[in-house]
């Protein structure tokens, strides 16, 4: 009987697992740092399975999941290792619903449009609740109005200026 030369990936950690499918992409611990935006520190620490330099478990499994899809691995399989390899039950992640994004465009556009309907909505009430303006009472105010004028008489030789000194005695 021969002896494996490569364990099954259940008893394999999820370190090994990794620096196995890196190696195999051909990618460098420099490149895996600079494509997840992490520091070489770190990535070499999560594929020796050394987790003090990570920021708790569930950063460890972040940083796992997506070396694991980085990599075209499946990123369950190695989480799942993690959580065997650290003694935690596996249950199911709760799943997140991702937001619709408006139709209309951004946050902001969709406020504006809210505004102006709601405006156009109060003025079109507003239109139809006002009393209308009876004709009989729009003539009798029409009747009360007396327009004085006075015409002055200015003398035909007179100069402005003399005429306006006859208007102010």
């Amino acid at each position: 009987m021969v002896p494996e030369e490569h364990p099954k990936a259940e008893t394999r950690s999820p370190g090994a697992l990794l620096k196995t499918g890196r190696e195999a992409a051909g990618m460098s611990v420099e490149q895996v740092a600079d494509k997840l935006h992490l520091l070489k520190s770190i990535i070499s620490s999560l594929e020796k399975d050394c987790y003090d330099r990570v920021r708790g478990d569930t950063f460890a499994r972040g940083y796992l999941r997506n070396y694991a899809n980085l990599l075209g691995m499946d990123a369950d399989e190695i989480v799942g290792c993690f959580n065997a390899a650290r003694g935690v039950v596996a249950r199911p992640e709760p799943k997140v619903a991702r937001r619709r994004e408006p139709l209309g465009g951004g946050r902001g556009a969709g406020r504006i449009g809210m505004v102006a309907a709601l405006l156009a909505l109060s003025g079109a009430f507003l239109f139809q609740t006002r009393e209308p303006v009876s004709p009989a009472v729009s003539l009798a105010a029409q009747e009360h109005v007396v327009v004085e004028t006075a015409r002055l008489k200015q003398p035909q030789s007179a100069t402005p200026v003399q005429a306006y000194l006859s208007r102010t005695n």
